[in-house]
């Protein structure tokens, strides 16, 4: 029998809807029932996802389909409340992904009717599956994770009882780096300065404020006579605040510095906590000098450490890395795979005890060094406590869950039909 389908993507599960089903009762749960069609459709989910190996068995698949109708029996038992609005939106939004995978809407529909479908159908199909699904959720969250406490102490001695079965920490290489930011020199800083005074000489001679920032401004708002709207405190940076929130209505702030430069602020609106502004900025750029100078620095800390002078010392001395420079220019130790994704290429083949050219990436330049390989070893409990608080945690939300299905399982009516 040929039978045609159309693959659905919903909540990372792949749902087959065939052309005909088998009206046949495998089990009863509760005043619930599953079809030998629905547990067909599970089996073949799970084959599509690569997941049914030999030793699941249908009675495995039905089992696990017996508990998510319990679950959902006792959420609704418990009265938990779903949005049916959003899973609704959720479904819209679900189909129209699919239907957008078709060269019309119309051989979607097409397709649908060859299953006896209609997108309604669908999209009820979709509503009830997304409102199980939350309910589902809800649920576990309550009478399970919410009673999960673990202590720093179950942890270690988790680590402690299990430490020989965890795979050891790969070798991996040390990796140290030197890096220097290109920044605008004194000069080039002071010639930002004399071109904001000049500006602000021209406010004080009463030229219009927003007229000069639309010719002057190097900020994005120049078009806009430098106005950068309505804004509360703790959204600028806080130079620039300081001065703005103690600006007077119609006040022109004196010369302000910031990372982003030279500013003139003038004060045209207060609204409750917020307040209007218009600024011209003059920005401290970086010029060819500045680049240069920053090269030749770093390429004679190349020809120290080529000629033998120690990479700690210079990654201390020089490095603009803080967290590297306090410990000695180390970055961390990474595997090959590891390495920083930029700078894989200048790592991949460097021998161990030898240095990068050079590198410049933006405005900063880079040295880079393979310190040595740290041999494989076990992992120390720091390094992987965040996995162990993980397992830990999974390790005992499944003993809940197990001892929480057999209660309920008690309460509620379980007949399987499956044939032998």
């Amino acid at each position: 029998m040929k039978r045609v389908f159309l693959i659905l993507i919903l909540m990372g599960c792949i749902i087959f809807i065939y052309a005909e089903v088998v009206d046949k009762i495998v089990a009863k749960v509760g005043r619930d029932i599953i079809l030998r069609s629905d547990l067909d459709m599970r089996i073949q989910q799970l084959e599509t996802a690569g997941i049914l190996t030999q030793d699941i068995s249908e009675y495995d698949i039905l089992n696990q389909m017996i508990e998510a109708k319990i679950i959902i029996q006792k959420a609704k038992q418990e009265e938990f409340e779903i949005d049916e609005y959003e899973a609704r939106n959720t479904a819209d939004k679900e189909i129209k992904r699919i239907s957008a995978q078709f060269p019309s809407e119309i051989e979607f529909k097409k397709e649908l009717k060859k299953q006896g479908l209609s997108i309604l159908d669908l999209k009820d199909y979709y509503v009830q599956m997304i409102i199980e699904q939350r309910l589902k959720e809800k649920i576990i969250q309550s009478e399970i994770k919410q009673k999960i406490h673990i202590t720093e102490g179950e942890i270690e001695d988790y680590y402690n009882q299990h430490s020989d079965e965890i795979p050891a920490r790969p070798a991996m290489d040390q990796i140290g780096m030197i890096m220097i930011t290109i920044k605008p020199s004194e000069e080039t800083k002071e010639k930002a300065l004399i071109e904001i005074n000049k500006i602000k000489n021209r406010l004080d001679d009463g030229e219009d404020f927003a007229e000069l920032a639309k010719t002057e401004s190097d900020c994005p708002s120049a078009g806009a006579g430098g106005d950068l709207g309505f804004f509360g405190k703790g959204m600028m940076v806080k130079p620039f605040e300081e001065v703005a929130f103690s600006l007077q209505l119609g006040e022109i702030s004196e010369v302000v510095e910031t990372g982003f430069g030279f500013h003139i602020i003038k004060l045209e609106e207060k609204e409750g906590d917020e307040i209007r502004v218009r600024h011209i900025l003059k920005k401290i750029e970086i010029n060819e000098d500045d680049i240069f100078s920053a090269e030749n620095l770093m390429n004679n800390i190349l020809e120290k450490l080529n000629s033998g002078e120690d990479f700690a010392n210079l990654a201390t001395e020089y490095s603009e890395d803080d967290s590297s420079a306090a410990n000695e220019g180390i970055i961390g130790e990474f595997t090959k795979e590891e390495y920083p994704e930029m700078f894989k290429e200048y790592l991949e083949n460097l021998d161990y005890g030898k240095y990068t050219s050079v590198i410049r990436e933006g405005d900063v330049f880079y040295i880079f060094t393979k310190i040595k390989e740290v041999e494989e070893r076990s992992f120390y409990f720091d390094e992987i406590y965040e996995n162990l608080k993980e397992f830990v945690t999974s390790k005992k939300e499944t003993e809940l869950y197990e001892n929480w299905m057999k209660e309920l399982m008690k309460e509620t009516y379980v007949e399987i039909f499956l044939d032998e």
